[in-house]
């Protein structure tokens, strides 16, 4: 039996529905998480975890005094500073939790001009000895790092893509 108008009018519109409520969830900032959420962590006891487990060997916060490194590594990752994408919890987290998620762009333009190629992250992977509470509080405290930035479009700026 042919489709009659109203069923193809019927499903347009329940095509059109839908696409608006996918259209609805993309948005420049990233969402609150949704049934998962971790206690406040305390962003004086990240900073000591972020030292602890010797992070600030290949990362550094802007206005952050951290110890000097007994060695010098060819680049670092800066984290945290004004940015106009702020990098959400989530993000944080998993980068933590799972350090070869996403690897970042500059250090695989670094390997890429050293003429290397990126396999994987150079983060170590702490799930086995860093506790729930330490990354609660290290997460608390790389978030705290970052402020963001306002473009500013009346004068002709356009903002880099972090």
């Amino acid at each position: 039996m042919p489709a009659n108008r109203n069923t193809y009018f019927r499903l347009g519109f329940v095509l059109l529905m839908a696409a608006l409520f996918v259209l609805s969830a993309c948005t420049r900032e990233s969402p609150p998480v949704k049934g998962f959420v971790l206690p406040d962590g305390d962003v004086a006891q990240g900073q000591q975890v972020f030292i602890k487990y010797n992070c600030h060997g290949c990362h550094t916060i802007p206005e952050v005094d951290l110890p000097k490194n007994e060695f010098e590594l060819p680049f670092t990752l800066e984290i945290g500073g004004a940015v106009y994408r702020v990098k959400g919890y989530g993000e944080l987290l998993t980068a933590v939790i799972n350090p070869d998620h996403v690897i970042s762009e500059k250090y695989i333009t670094e390997l890429e001009e050293a003429d290397r190629k990126a396999v994987i992250s150079p983060m170590p992977y702490y799930g086995d000895v860093m506790t729930i509470a330490e990354m609660i509080n290290l997460v608390s405290f790389l978030h705290a790092q970052y402020s963001k930035l306002q473009p500013d479009f009346f004068q002709g700026q356009v903002p880099d893509q972090e």
